[in-house]
């Protein structure tokens, strides 16, 4: 069994991304009023994630060839940019700036997982060459048989995000759940790499790489930034 994608007039690419994104600040700012967030809160915050979210993604994607300039949508850099936007965010206002956070941290597989349909559609980031059961043909300029590594993300990080959900509505400590979140999540998108056409097949990759040191990152952020609120739980 095949999955054959068409050749498409126009791109759906970019408007499910921006659909994507959409639904994951919507759902994030549903749980923050939920939590009982100011709506000043809500909206200075949403504003400024958004704009380093995009800003995260398109420096991480831009890229100089060539044919010329080529910019897409990074969806690690959009993580990266969406985390510093609340953190700064948390600095200045510190309205109950954990569960603003965490509204955040467990909408971000769901942005991720939702992007991929469109990554799908369009052949980008597609997986190795492949023929088996559920293999993607495409007719575009990403002609050729693979692996449904699109689909696979797209599962697994809606899980993801369903797993989030569950461990932060548990947990009293929100920090902490948010460093479990991570903790499952960067090994998973670092084990996917393995699939992508552009992995070279050596042990850790230079995308590999780049998903390590962002990951660390952003957990080393989230201590900084817990230390400077002085964040605790009894």
């Amino acid at each position: 069994m095949q999955i054959i994608i068409p050749e498409f007039s126009r791109s759906p690419y970019a408007l499910i991304v921006m659909l994507s994104v959409a639904i994951g600040y919507a759902a994030a700012i549903f749980r923050m009023r939920k939590s009982g967030v100011n709506k000043p809160t809500i909206f200075y915050t949403s504003l400024l994630s958004f704009v380093c979210t995009m800003a995260g993604s398109f420096m991480l994607a831009f890229k100089i060839t060539s044919e010329g300039i080529g910019i897409g949508f990074s969806g690690l850099g959009a993580a990266v940019g969406m985390v510093t936007g609340v953190m700064i965010s948390g600095l200045i206002i510190r309205d109950k700036p954990d569960i603003v956070m965490t509204s955040f941290v467990v909408s971000a597989p769901l942005m991720y997982g939702l992007a991929k349909i469109g990554c799908f559609l369009a052949g980008c980031c597609h997986g190795k060459e492949y023929y088996g059961p559920f293999a993607v043909v495409y007719s575009n300029e990403h002609a050729g048989s693979y692996f449904p590594i699109q689909l696979v993300d797209m599962v697994i990080f809606i899980l993801l995000h369903v797993f989030a959900l569950l461990i932060t509505n548990k947990m009293k400590n929100k920090v902490r759940a948010i460093y479990i979140i991570l903790g499952v999540m960067i090994p998973i998108r670092f084990a996917l790499e393995y699939t992508r056409y552009y992995h070279d097949g050596s042990l850790v990759a230079p995308g590999q790489v780049t998903i390590l040191i962002a990951g660390t990152l952003g957990i080393l952020m989230i201590f900084i930034w817990k230390k400077i609120l002085k964040i605790s739980y009894n």
